[in-house]
Parts: C-alpha cells; structure tokens; sequence
C-alpha cells in the first residue's frame, strides 16, 4: 500500500549515491522523479568526467554503462 514507484538502475547509473556519494537514496529517487532517467545519468556523466583518472572516487573505468527506468505509480 506505500510503494509510490519503481525504479530499475544499473550500477552505472546508481554511482552518484552508491559509489560516488554525492546523492542519498532519496535524492537520486526525487532526481529521478522530478528530472528523469536521462538528467540522472548526466549528472552521473558530469561527475565522472570531474574526476577522469578515478582519483577521488576509485573505480575500474571512467565510465559504467547506465541504464536507469522510473515508473511513478498512482495509487
């Protein structure tokens, strides 16, 4: 009865709560809701490209594939 929506990520696209911590949670979901998957990831691109080598956040690669789906739902 509480579940508002659903939203299916890659770890490419979760990086900015999950990897990098710029985002809580919460945040990357109201980005989601409000913006959408394509703002989502294009911050997560601005964030990767701010730190190329991986210094800051250290990672395998400068860029994850992402793929990132939002279905608001009405209840």
């Amino acid at each position: 009865d509480e579940l508002r929506a659903l939203a299916l990520l890659s770890d490419g696209a979760s990086r900015l709560a999950d990897r990098f911590g710029l985002l809580t949670w919460s945040g990357l979901l109201d980005v989601l809701r409000g913006d959408g998957p394509d703002a989502l990831i294009a911050r997560t691109r601005a964030a990767e490209r701010d730190d190329p080598d991986g210094r800051r956040w250290p990672r395998g690669k400068t860029h994850d594939d992402a793929t990132a789906a939002f279905w608001p739902l009405s209840g």
